[in-house]
């Protein structure tokens, strides 16, 4: 029994990680969330801390359902991150001209393209997930100097949209004046082994 909890006490310990979830405004949720007609932003604070930056990053879509589409029958949703200190969500009209809105309102190197989902018929449910890889990183950072980065969407066609959010873990951690979990978790599935050899030594000394 005592195996187990110890070892219970160390997966809580791995399982204390830096990562931060942000979920869409839910002005982005829901019904024709995302209209053809219009182009997206939406702008994200993160504090950095004095040597800090984003080790890790990804945007997740799910359950985005193609709900109108144009004569071809398909849709196209572009999804960029951009170098822009505007905060919250902001809408642009582009009269669902086809492409991606940003790339012609954005320069290199202030927008970067993480990908376009093409939905092939309405009625098209998708989920994803982007990664940024290091190079995306890399921006990513270098438009946090501001403290806000953007995303843009710009969803050529109708989308009902279920959820999308940004996930991001930072490096090295935080500052902070109380005593790290982990570290502390850890310290304390050791001294509880330690007891428990130790007891284990004291019943075999009796048993002889």
């Amino acid at each position: 029994m005592k195996k187990i909890s110890i070892f219970a006490i160390l997966a809580a310990a791995c399982s204390i990680a830096g990562a931060t979830t942000v979920n869409v405004p839910s002005s982005l949720t829901g019904s024709d969330a995302l209209a053809g007609q219009n182009a997206y932003s939406w702008g994200i604070p993160i504090t950095l801390g004095a040597g800090q930056s984003v080790a890790s990053a990804s945007i997740s879509f799910q359950n985005i359902t193609l709900t109108a589409a144009n004569s071809s029958g398909k849709g196209y949703l572009y999804t960029d991150l951009l170098n822009d200190s505007a905060t919250g969500v902001h809408t642009f009209t582009d009269n669902d001209a086809p492409g991606d809105y940003f790339a012609t309102k954005y320069s290199s190197p202030n927008i970067v393209s993480l990908g376009t989902e093409v939905f092939r018929s309405v009625g098209t449910t998708l989920s994803w997930t982007y990664t940024l890889t290091s190079t995306q990183l890399a921006s990513l950072n270098e438009f946090l100097t501001s403290g806000v980065f953007n995303i843009g969407f710009d969803p050529d066609c109708h989308y009902t949209v279920g959820c999308i959010s940004f996930n991001y873990s930072t490096t090295p951690p935080p500052p902070t004046n109380v005593p790290d979990m982990a570290v502390t978790a850890y310290l304390l599935g050791l001294g509880l082994l330690a007891l428990e050899v130790s007891r284990r030594k004291l019943a075999m000394a009796k048993s002889k």
